[in-house]
């Protein structure tokens, strides 16, 4: 496939990938490069993120904060008090 081509219909050559399809990418009529689905062992040699993210990233953050169902009650008893952001209505 023409990197032209390529750049028009990465998205087919994605989902013939994940249907375990392989697609030669070709510049100025020569193979560069196969674009195929990726082998389960393959996997573990991509890189893994530095710090988690999501949730993960505050897993444990919170350890040693004694006061926190106090803190958090305070909070959301003063957002409820607020005039200008009552609080929402979830219904019955």
């Amino acid at each position: 496939m023409p990197v032209a081509d390529l750049k028009r219909d990465f998205s087919s050559v994605l989902d013939a990938a994940e249907r375990g399809e392989q697609t030669v990418v070709l510049r100025h009529g020569k193979p560069v490069a196969v674009l195929g689905p990726v082998d389960a062992p393959a996997n573990r040699l991509l890189p893994k993120p530095k710090r988690p993210g999501g949730l993960l990233a505050v897993v444990g953050l919170f350890e040693d904060w004694e006061t926190m169902d106090q803190d958090m009650a305070e909070i959301v008893a003063s957002r409820q008090d607020a005039i200008d952001r009552p609080p929402p209505d979830f219904g019955p």
